[in-house]
């Protein structure tokens, strides 16, 4: 049988138990050349942050004392240390004079309750990634740190950069896929509302929250990180890519801004032609019901119990009161299609 992506089984039959993975421990060296080089470590040291190496830690699916026991080397702060160690989403920007910490959030998972996210934590000569869901790796947000694509500074800063230009490039095409989807739901509203389903506006109305609140999140923490002044963010400061974070991240604000309009605009269509065709059904029922008024009387009249009713013991009667029921309504209906009722 096989096993999904990011679990283990053991046992057999129907009582099968899934495991978690263990956790994985990846460090990179940042080149001279400014590529990333697998190194052979396992463990985090102190001595990293007085070499002039500088490195890149990926730490994905960590449990919490193995992942404590990775970071005590660092000698990191208290309120960093334990929002690194927090399951949990708990801040999202924390700045000290040698270190800083950000919780980014990420598209994957829009329709889950919990939405996945990468803790950064970013020190003078080390970057740290954290990510506890397994559809939150960051593999192929470096997937173009070959030789044909370096940095242009050879630092964790630039790789922290590259890292946010890369979430900021992906908010940026999932904000243009569901305003695409919007606009299609929208000439779809315009050709027949009636025909939209329901459950598809709301399923759009949620992805472009989730799309918002990313948004709102990663420009949060692009702006925060502009604004810092320590021994991480000095004055090899790439101002290039960095204005590049805040650029893509105004062009995302953008498109979900026009695509919670349009998301807007298609559910007022939707609920406008559900009104339309109640109120026709109604009127319908009116009409109904002004047609049968007169033959309800007539009806009623005639089942009264007297003995001196007009017609009663005429042989015809019948035939005449059912010609003129259908006369009256009859003339009822056309004096209603004459004032437009039928429209």
């Amino acid at each position: 049988m096989a096993v999904p992506a990011g679990q283990a089984t053991a046992g057999n039959g129907l009582n099968d138990i899934k495991a978690p993975l263990p956790m994985r421990l990846r460090v990179f060296k940042i080149t001279d050349e400014g590529t990333l080089e697998l190194l052979p470590d396992q463990k985090l040291h102190a001595s990293w942050q007085q070499d002039p190496v500088q490195r890149w830690i990926d730490i994905e699916r960590p449990g919490e004392t193995e992942l404590a026991d990775l970071l005590a080397p660092l000698g990191l702060p208290n309120n960093i240390l334990k929002a690194c160690l927090d399951p949990a989403r708990t801040v999202r920007f924390i700045s000290r004079r040698n270190a800083i910490y950000m919780e980014v959030a990420i598209h994957p998972g829009w329709d889950r309750p919990i939405k996945p996210y990468i803790s950064v934590l970013c020190l003078k000569t080390t970057i740290i990634t954290i990510h506890r869901d397994i559809e939150g790796g960051i593999d192929d947000h470096f997937r173009d740190l070959d030789s044909d694509s370096p940095f242009l500074v050879h630092n964790t800063l630039s790789l922290l950069y590259f890292l946010m230009v890369e979430i900021g490039a992906r908010n940026v095409e999932a904000a243009l896929d569901v305003r695409e989807e919007a606009e299609a739901m929208e000439q779809a509203t315009r050709a027949d509302p009636i025909t939209l389903d329901p459950r598809r506006i709301a399923a759009l109305r949620q992805r472009v929250s989730h799309c918002a609140a990313v948004h709102d999140n990663n420009a949060y923490c692009a702006a925060a990180l502009g604004t810092v002044e320590n021994e991480v963010v000095h004055a090899s400061h790439p101002p290039a890519i960095a204005r590049e974070t805040v650029r893509l991240s105004e062009m995302a604000g953008s498109l979900i801004e026009g695509a919670e309009a349009k998301v807007a605009a298609v559910q007022q269509e939707y609920e406008l032609a559900v009104q339309h065709r109640l109120e026709n059904r109604l009127r319908f029922l009116t009409i109904i019901s002004a047609v049968f008024l007169p033959l309800t009387l007539i009806s009623a009249v005639y089942g009264m119990n007297f003995n001196d009713l007009p017609a009663m013991h005429w042989e015809y009667g019948y035939l005449v009161v059912i010609g003129m029921m259908l006369t009256t309504a009859g003339v009822t209906g056309a004096f209603l299609y004459w004032r437009g009722w039928f429209e």
